[in-house]
């Protein structure tokens, strides 16, 4: 397996890593663990030795369960369990809705992957890989929002399963492209972050809403596919291609920062970019960075769904 970084084309666990854990993990698998302060000062540093640590040790974990099933990949965590499944199923839609997250109709302007949104080197990427660039049409976009700023200011709350719940302001937005295999992340801020950023202070116990993860909310409009106002994704199995659309995440840039010294560049490449072997610690590193963990996660815990990856 290898991962790929260029100037737009970003980023193709174990708990003890001591870094971020979505939620199947954190309550049924670990004590609570919360992400880290970054402590890279501007993004063009290369990551510390600490953060680089944390990030190989989670993309290690991924890289030593990715091949295996569901069941063995379970006995990888503390304490031992059968599976590491998400308990998140289908299109989500019904889930979203009771735990406070809603859709929004996005512009079509929001929704662009030609190259005056992104740049050429995208553009022959999108070309050699088959995905397409035409926002609506090869890629559909969707973008959850966990309440708006304003319900973050005014302490506005939801209610599900007879408990209110305060709204996070989070939000996820991707595209996918079903026949190509693609998923692109775009721009996400999970509940918890999101209450680090809107509340500057950690989530309180009992606060965050269930559905949580970033690599769930992205199996959800996987599964929906890049057509869902006709026709839900006819082969899941199909994901081929996961894809960070412009990394802005100060501590990913540090780690590719890094990374990048180790081929002696201090800039990324454009299309065909810069190949990392996951067996390097160039590469796990990457793939345990906060823009390389969600896809991490979702192959890890949706092997039930899309296959072993």
């Amino acid at each position: 397996m290898k991962l790929t970084t260029t100037s737009v084309f970003g980023l193709l666990a174990s708990v003890a890593c001591g870094l971020y854990v979505p939620a199947l993990a954190r309550s049924e698998l670990s004590p609570p663990l919360h992400q880290p302060p970054s402590l890279a000062r501007r993004a063009n540093e290369p990551a510390s030795d600490d953060i680089w640590d944390r990030a190989k040790c989670l993309g290690a974990h991924f890289v030593k369960v990715f091949p295996m099933s569901d069941k063995d990949a379970g006995q990888e965590y503390s304490p031992k369990r059968d599976s590491v499944q998400s308990q998140w199923k289908g299109d989500l839609k019904d889930d979203l809705k009771k735990w406070g997250w809603t859709e929004a109709n996005l512009q079509k302007s929001v929704c662009e992957f030609d190259e005056f949104a992104l740049g050429k080197g995208w553009v022959d990427a999108a070309k050699e890989l088959g995905i397409g660039t035409e926002g609506w049409k090869d890629i559909w976009c969707h973008r959850f929002t966990h309440g708006s700023v304003w319900d973050v200011a005014g302490d506005k709350k939801y209610t599900a399963d007879n408990k209110d719940y305060p709204y996070t302001g989070a939000y996820g937005q991707f595209g996918i492209n079903s026949a190509g295999g693609a998923i692109l992340a775009m721009d996400n801020l999970m509940p918890s972050s999101a209450i680090r950023r809107n509340k500057q202070r950690d989530p309180l116990p009992g606060e965050l809403p269930a559905l949580q993860s970033l690599s769930d909310l992205l199996f959800g409009g996987w599964y929906r596919g890049s057509q869902p106002e006709t026709s839900m994704n006819a082969d899941v199995r199909n994901l081929k291609y996961l894809i960070s659309v412009s990394v802005t995440n100060p501590e990913s840039l540090s780690i590719i920062q890094r990374a990048l010294k180790a081929k002696e560049k201090t800039t990324v490449s454009y299309w065909p970019g810069d190949t990392f072997d996951m067996s390097t610690d160039e590469g796990q590193a990457l793939l345990g960075s906060a823009n390389g963990r969600r896809w991490g996660y979702l192959l890890t815990q949706r092997k039930n769904d899309i296959g072993i990856k």
